[in-house]
């Protein structure tokens, strides 16, 4: 691709911008490297950005350590040279950032195959990772566990230093030497601890003079007590220096042996980070990687100029060598006429160098061997070029190339001379580009150039859209019809004066005013239709929108109603089965007793049985809905009032009102609390002489007489609270006045349990103690009903 196009282009500052969304250096290099080439290798380059932009949708990118180049690095180790502790700690990075990105890449599957086989172009070198782990910190000082020798140099060294410096404070603080001290401080010299002196006592201390002060008043002497100390400290450090040494030569080695292996993780993890500015890129344009195909097209769909701030208007041009293979664009000047024509080639550019570009998925760039511009103004002093000269001097060169293959971008085609002969001129040119099949983009403001795209096979006009209504530019590139350059509204908005206008408006040719006022109609009417067009398109969106509302609505309260239904069905299920479990009971007491015939005690069990299995049928059966009535709100209860309550198909009568949740209602043979929001209307009121009494009969009484107490011992906790909760409920529906609750004193943990049990059961115990001596003592707890 030729450099002075990709410079008009501006194809450097995509470049930067690809840069800057990369993590290393190798990445960003890469990046700033990324020309244009043929669609197949085009493809190739796009591949990985596609891979990695597809499976960051899936799974989030590990984060990396900061990496650097370290190819020069290893490349010295491989021959020989020693590495130092920051560049072994750049190897490190590199090794780790190889694995983390290894590790992501193996979660995902095998559709993904141009990451999986750079994944293995990664290092894989685990125990030189861990050697280099343990030898090198994060700021690349080498630790002390990088050999056992150097750990115990280190030890030994840290102690020496701090026993000389300990003994050098103690000389400040002794008599015979404080007196002649400057200040009783230790400082360092050159490395060593010593004493500030005054220069008139130097003589009186034995030692060694390393500096002085400025004045000459003091002098930093080194005690010959600590000579022999501070010397131990020294070869200490020197033992220091000679197994850091040792350590560097021995892993800078390693790191030589495994280089080719590193330098190819090097350019795998570039171009990884490649392709991860690509992705991040095509995510912050909400752009794609376009399809790259073999045909010679170019169809650029919701495509928009990349360096454009704010909310850029999208473009559609769609050229092909067996369609519309010119299309010239007229409109008003500052009407967007150059941009699209950067936009075209621009977006060329950056596919066939494997980029995204800010478009929609459906663009398609065809197999383009080179792009052709002639934009702006290149006028030369030096040269002695003007304008025009300039002008036609680039498109002598483009004639000369172009051909199949060829995209050819020129901008105001042959302007800056005479009209009538520069409309001549590029008419000529125009027929001279259209001939050998490149694909072309004009742009012009000639007249007699919309006349030619109009009748020539193969060429199509274009023009930029212009708001009649508001009388401004709305940059947006409309195929098909040819525009009009508005240059009078142009000059009016930047000031030029009204009369000058008039004059001008006065000496146009009726013919071309004619045309221009057609032109102007057909863009009043096509953007009508486009506004009306854009409108349906927003009401079917609304239409469509608030129909999936109402269906996932509905389905939400279908999904709601059997959830109602099917809880209140197993919740009379529970109900009447238990009710079952207690009149067996209560049948069982009947055969017991002696006082009714053989076949009165069959003919009240057919009847109870009878009665509770068509209950249940009842509830079982699908079809068959729960009787509702009319809601009841709590003021309106009152004793002997007939209500439905929910899970039961029979009416029941109240019999106490105490609350919003307590209220006592008898079905049939059936006493119950329950809470008042599940009761409805069912019929009229009963009078209190004739409710239904609460005192069944013998035969009755007998069925629900329980046990006036309840034997929790050697159960667990939960087992003894379940047991005395379901003890107490067929206590209270039996009318007991009192249980006795038998929990053995053992620890004293099932006892603790259970009065925490009858305490938080307010509502129905009225009270509770411990037993009496006669009643078991401790061992068992009294606790009185509520009525």
């Amino acid at each position: 691709m030729n450099h002075k196009t990709l410079e008009l282009l501006e194809f450097e500052k995509i470049q930067e911008m690809l840069a800057s969304q990369a993590s290393t250096p190798m990445g960003k290099e890469l990046a700033r490297k990324a020309f244009p080439a043929d669609a197949h290798l085009a493809r190739k380059r796009q591949q990985t950005g596609r891979e990695i932009a597809e499976a960051m949708l899936k799974t989030s990118l590990s984060a990396m350590p900061p990496v650097r180049d370290v190819r020069t690095k290893v490349t010295g180790a491989m021959q020989g040279g020693q590495l130092t502790p920051h560049d072994l700690r750049d190897v490190l990075n590199l090794l780790v950032a190889c694995d983390t990105v290894s590790a992501w890449i193996g979660r995902l599957n095998q559709e993904f195959g141009k990451l999986h086989e750079l994944r293995q172009r990664l290092p894989d070198q685990p125990l030189l990772k861990d050697k280099l782990a343990g030898t090198v910190d994060e700021q690349g000082v080498i630790k002390d566990t990088a050999s056992p020798k150097l750990y115990s140099i280190r030890k030994s060294y840290r102690e020496s230093q701090e026993k000389l410096r300990k003994r050098a404070e103690e000389m400040t603080r002794q008599a015979s030497i404080a007196q002649y001290l400057q200040e009783p401080i230790v400082t360092i010299r050159n490395g060593r601890y010593v004493l500030p002196v005054r220069q008139e006592h130097a003589s009186r201390i034995q030692g060694i003079v390393h500096d002085q002060s400025a004045s000459g008043h003091t002098v930093f002497m080194e005690p010959s007590e600590l000579l022999e100390m501070a010397n131990q400290v020294k070869r200490l450090e020197l033992l220091e220096r000679d197994e850091i040494e040792r350590i560097l030569n021995e892993v800078s080695v390693w790191v030589g042996e495994v280089g080719p292996e590193l330098l190819g993780g090097v350019e795998a993890l570039a171009e990884f980070d490649l392709g991860v500015a690509k992705a991040r890129l095509a995510h912050k344009w909400n752009g794609c990687f376009p399809t790259l195909t073999d045909r010679f097209t170019v169809s650029l769909v919701k495509a928009w100029h990349p360096l454009l701030k704010g909310n850029p208007v999208p473009l559609d041009i769609h050229l092909d060598e067996a369609g519309v293979r010119t299309v010239v664009v007229t409109g008003p000047n500052m009407g967007g006429k150059t941009v699209s024509l950067k936009t075209c080639g621009l977006l060329v550019a950056m596919a066939l160098a494997g980029m995204p570009c800010p478009c929609d998925p459906k663009t398609q760039i065809g197999d383009i061997k080179a792009i052709l511009c002639d934009i702006g103004d290149e006028q030369s002093i030096e040269e002695n070029l003007s304008t025009f000269s300039a002008h036609i001097t680039n498109i002598k060169q483009i004639l000369a190339v172009s051909g199949r293959g060829k995209l050819v971008l020129i901008d105001e085609l042959a302007a800056g001379t005479d009209p009538r002969e520069g409309a001549a001129l590029a008419q000529a040119i125009l027929e001279k580009l259209h001939e050998p099949g490149a694909l072309c983009v004009v742009t012009s403001h000639y007249g007699e150039l919309k006349t030619v795209a109009q009748q020539t096979d193969g060429m199509a006009n274009a023009s930029m859209e212009w708001d009649s209504v508001q009388m401004v530019p709305t940059f947006r590139l409309v195929v098909g019809r040819p525009g009009r350059s508005h240059a009078f509204l142009v000059a009016r908005r930047l000031g030029l004066d009204d009369d000058v206008l008039e004059r001008a408006r006065e000496l146009i040719p009726q013919d071309v005013a004619r045309l221009e006022d057609i032109i102007a109609d057909m863009e009043a009417h096509s953007q009508k239709a486009r506004v009306e067009a854009e409108k349906a398109a927003m009401d079917s969106a609304l239409y469509q929108r608030l129909r999936e509302e109402y269906e996932n609505r509905l389905k939400s309260l279908e999904s709601q109603r059997k959830k109602i239904v099917g809880d209140a069905r197993r919740e009379a299920q529970s109900i009447i089965s238990r009710a079952r479990v207690e009149f067996e009971k209560a049948l069982r007491d009947i055969k017991e007793s002696r006082r009714r015939s053989s076949g009165d005690i069959h003919a009240a069990a057919s009847e109870i049985r009878a009665r509770l299995s068509g209950i249940q049928a009842e509830l079982s059966d699908g079809a068959g809905e729960i009787p509702k009535g009319e809601p009841l709100r709590l003021e309106e209860l009152k004793t002997g009032m007939q209500v439905q309550v929910s899970g039961f198909s029979e009416p029941g009568t109240i019999l106490e009102v105490s609350g919003p949740e307590d209220v006592v209602v008898q079905i049939g043979n059936l006493k119950l609390r329950t809470e008042a929001n599940r009761l409805t209307r069912a019929g009229q009121e009963i009078p209190e002489g004739h409710m239904p009494s609460t005192v069944l009969g013998k035969e009755q009484s007998k069925a629900l007489e329980i046990s006036a107490e309840v034997d929790l011992r050697g159960m667990t906790r939960e087992e003894a609270l379940m047991t005395l909760d379901k003890y107490i409920d067929d206590a209270f529906l039996a009318s007991l006045p009192q249980i006795t609750i038998i929990h053995g004193k053992g620890t004293g943990a099932l006892r603790k349990a259970v009065e925490e049990y009858l305490q938080s059961m307010q509502k129905y115990i009225a009270g509770y103690r411990p037993g009496e001596p006669s009643e078991g003592g401790t061992g068992v707890t009294i606790a009185r009903l509520r009525n």
